[in-house]
């Protein structure tokens, strides 16, 4: 017999983040509880750049638990496969800022070795730089083909780097190996992290956890895996848990949570779950011709469709779903909270008519029917991967095309995003390149053909490019628009035919249903952008104060805003809306940055 004893081994921050996904690291309380100020990320970020140490991680391993792992591998005392009673907080975060979701989005500036939360004044900022995508292998080979080649470009690299080598940062551990469930709940008890003390609600987790133990590492992490091995990696084990709960009991108001099910019934609903997943891949994979999730900016989007595929098959309406989940990316359904937004929608799943009540959580805020795509959604940069999958769809919906060869693009990592119009052929490399990574400026062609395209200009290699597969990639026919001084011109054409695509894709995917009409929208007079999509602000809350009373609106992600359901083009025409008085919108709204408002004029400013 082993008696209980203390392990201190090291774990590389990469294999972390890939251990939560995939429910080898497991949380007490089969959800998330996190309470960490976003504001904490960039250090801890900035901790590991600097090779400061960090506190260690504190895992519970019982020999009950060993002895219920998976059979193959081999399950031994010292895998890292168990409770993480302490350093939750840390591992969450990082995998927030490697997938860049939850609204922790952390940016680097390689030439004030800066870390930060995106911002508005970031993302105008061409200076700076996503971790999230300089950890993605995929997304570092597109930015290193674009630094010079200079002794700047390589300094800038150096730095790259050692954000890349984060990943191979070792962390502490100290392992409980075979402490009674008694002690490990103690030491739970007396944890403090980072001066955020547990509550009593996370100890109670912690008991009733122990029900179903095995149940993760003998049924879901093998799951997971396979999940991960098909390039689905942004639907982790929490995804999925409320997937579970749901089928366990589909006639429920309010989600069960598994530790308050039967053993028996857990299992019988997780075999649904898992059916139903597939089912929901091969819907996607057949409508939306994605072979993985890189372009899924997160794993809820995919929650309602699994709900929605556990139906009876004569029950399922696909084409429906999959329409949702477009405009719900486009929109940005769970960028802020997450949770609360996810309850919604599967309550909505419990309605007679799922599909419309999921639409109706789309437009809740709004008094008009569900809102359609508009040419400013697409005027963000390619990093917004709620527009760049909506410009998927759009061109998806016409049968997208490699230039050269003519086949069918499918989304896999042979697939590159091209600049229509080259970023080396602006004159100003830093505005002008900046620019150039609009999503209006992004074809998706074969690796082989970007390399042919290499620096040719847009004048040159487009004009031979057949008609039928320029239609597909949504470019407009005009060649007077195919040349960088006309680069604006052109842009805005393209976001009018990608707004039209994808309207028509959910047009023909939700026949008979109301979406030709939106809110009122109230626009400038020119027909120019929306104001805040001009600074590059992304969907956030407004708050203005007139009269001793408070006034609330949001920033769509088309950079319009939206006050008491109907959509302004600027600031002021919403405060004046608001207020009935004459007002500057800029200094009357005031935007939230963490747990602060501050005013919206600040964008201008930086």
């Amino acid at each position: 017999m082993i008696e209980s004893h203390l392990e201190h081994p090291t774990i590389k921050v990469k294999q972390l983040i890939e251990d939560y996904r995939a429910g080898r690291i497991v949380i007490p309380e089969f959800q998330r509880d996190y309470v960490w100020n976003k504001s904490k990320a960039p250090k801890l970020i900035d901790s590991l750049y600097q090779g400061f140490p960090i506190s260690s991680l504190l895992l519970w391993l019982s020999t009950e638990d060993v002895k219920s792992r998976r059979v193959n591998p081999t399950p031994r005392l010292n895998s890292l496969m168990g409770w993480l009673i302490d350093g939750q907080q840390r591992a969450i975060t990082l995998d927030r800022v490697d997938s860049g979701t939850e609204g922790i989005r952390v940016v680097f500036n390689p030439f004030k070795e800066e870390f930060m939360l995106e911002n508005a004044a970031t993302i105008k900022d061409s200076n700076y730089y996503s971790v999230s995508q300089l950890w993605n292998d995929e997304d570092y080979r597109e930015i290193r083909r674009s630094l010079p080649d200079s002794a700047q470009g390589r300094v800038t690299e150096e730095r790259f780097e050692r954000i890349r080598a984060i990943l191979e940062y070792e962390i502490p551990i100290v392992k409980m190996v075979d402490y009674s469930f008694r002690n490990a709940v103690e030491a739970f008890k007396r944890v403090n992290t980072l001066g955020v003390r547990l509550r009593a609600a996370d100890i109670e987790s912690a008991e009733v956890a122990s029900k179903h133990t095995g149940f993760i590492k003998d049924e879901v992490a093998p799951f997971i895996e396979s999940l991960r091995n098909e390039g689905f990696t942004r639907l982790n084990v929490m995804h999925l848990f409320r997937v579970c709960a749901f089928i366990a009991h589909p006639d429920g108001r309010n989600r069960t949570p598994l530790h308050e099910l039967d053993r028996k019934d857990v299992l019988a609903a997780w075999n649904k779950t898992k059916r139903a997943t597939r089912e929901a891949l091969n819907l996607i994979r057949s409508e939306f011709g994605l072979v993985n999730m890189e372009i899924l900016w997160t794993g809820s989007l995919l929650v309602p469709v699994i709900v929605h595929c556990n139906l009876p098959p004569k029950e399922r309406r696909g084409k429906e779903i999959c329409a949702w989940m477009a405009l719900a990316s486009l929109f940005h359904r769970y960028s802020g909270a997450a949770n609360t937004a996810l309850e919604q929608d599967l309550r909505a799943c419990h309605n007679d008519d799922p599909i419309g009540a999921l639409l109706r959580n789309l437009k809740q805020d709004l008094k008009g029917a569900t809102r359609q795509a508009l040419p400013a959604d697409f005027s963000g940069k390619f990093n917004d991967k709620s527009a760049l999958f909506a410009m998927y769809v759009a061109c998806m919906h016409r049968g997208v095309k490699d230039f050269f060869t003519g086949a069918k693009v499918l989304l896999q990592h042979s697939v590159d995003r091209h600049h229509i119009l080259p970023r080396g052929q602006f004159e100003n490399k830093q505005s002008g390149q900046s620019k150039a990574d609009t999503l209006a400026n992004i074809a998706f062609i074969s690796g082989a053909t970007n390399k042919s395209v290499n620096m040719k200009g847009p004048e040159v290699y487009l004009k031979d490019i057949p008609k039928s597969v320029l239609q597909s990639q949504c470019i407009p026919l005009d060649s007077a628009l195919w040349s960088i001084e006309r680069a604006d011109e052109f842009w805005a054409e393209r976001r009018k035919v990608l707004a039209e695509s994808f309207n028509d894709f959910i047009r023909t995917c939700l026949p008979g249903r109301r979406v030709e009409s939106g809110p009122i929208r109230k626009k400038s007079a020119d027909g120019t952008l929306p104001a805040l999509a001009r600074y590059g602000v992304m969907p956030v809350s407004l708050a203005g104060w007139h009269n001793g009373k408070q006034f609330k609106a949001k920033v769509l992600s088309s950079g319009e805003i939206q006050f008491n359901g109907s959509i302004y083009n600027t600031p002021s025409s919403a405060a004046i809306a608001a207020t009935g008085a004459s007002k500057n919108g800029w200094t009357f709204w005031h935007m939230q940055e963490d747990e602060n408002w501050i005013p919206l004029d600040s964008v201008r400013s930086k």
